[in-house]
């Protein structure tokens, strides 16, 4: 049994008793004063009105299940971690990759991981300034120089600086088909309602002979955007 719903059941009980309690105690306390005023010590005592205390408990009792039945997952009261788990996980991540980095400071793939969970984690400076130390072993690769364009575009709150213009330059150099160079080429695009030159650069993805990413999310996007673009003309022609 769920340790939170004991805790629920004992703290909505705890106060129903409490309230019949008071009730009860009041009563006795007004029967006793009313028999002081009218000194007369075996007069009948009149019937306590349990009226209220039970609907007190009555709304104490449906108000809380109304509540979660709205809510719903009964079964996880006590499994409410997901966002902090996930910060756990990624904050772990990131110190196992970077004991291996301090380890073979030189391994190509460590640097990677780590500048990769490094942004997974929000961490846009550490990834790029991990990213620059692989750039200076391998020299100019365009992943990674699409990776650090992504990474410097976030850092600066999606913003694209003519610092990371540059990078993205360099990329597309190299390899004109960049997945992440041009993704974020489109992403910045789209998000700023320019929807022609987002369509431009994910056909651009679909003519690269890569397989490392989904083609359907790119026509759907593509789709959903040529039909805010027909719906922008329909507007602007009323």
């Amino acid at each position: 049994m769920s340790i939170l719903a004991v805790g629920i059941g004992f703290c909505l009980v705890s106060t129903i008793v409490f309230v019949w309690v008071h009730h009860l105690q009041a009563h006795h306390l007004q029967h006793i004063m009313q028999t002081k005023q009218t000194n007369d010590s075996s007069g009948t005592t009149s019937p306590a009105n349990r009226t209220v205390p039970a609907a007190i408990s009555i709304v104490m009792v449906i108000l809380p299940l109304v509540l979660y039945s709205q809510l719903g997952r009964f079964t996880e009261w006590d499994k409410g971690v997901i966002d902090e788990q996930i910060d756990y996980l990624i904050a772990a991540d990131i110190n196992k990759n970077a004991r291996k980095v301090n380890e073979q400071p030189n391994n190509e793939i460590a640097l990677l991981t780590l500048a990769q969970s490094y942004a997974e984690g929000g961490l846009y400076a550490q990834s790029i300034a991990t990213l620059n130390d692989l750039l200076a072993i391998t020299g100019d690769d365009a992943q990674t120089l699409g990776m650090k364009a992504t990474a410097m575009y976030y850092r600066d709150n999606r913003a694209m600086s003519i610092e990371t213009s540059l990078v993205l330059a360099r990329a597309l150099a190299l390899d004109e088909f960049e997945f992440q160079s041009q993704l974020l080429i489109a992403t910045d695009a789209y998000l700023n309602k320019d929807y022609e030159k987002a369509i431009t650069h994910w056909q651009l993805l679909l003519r690269s002979q890569s397989q490392g990413f989904s083609r359907a999310a790119i026509n759907n996007a593509i789709l959903k955007t040529e039909q805010k673009i027909a719906n922008r003309s329909v507007t602007a022609s009323e």
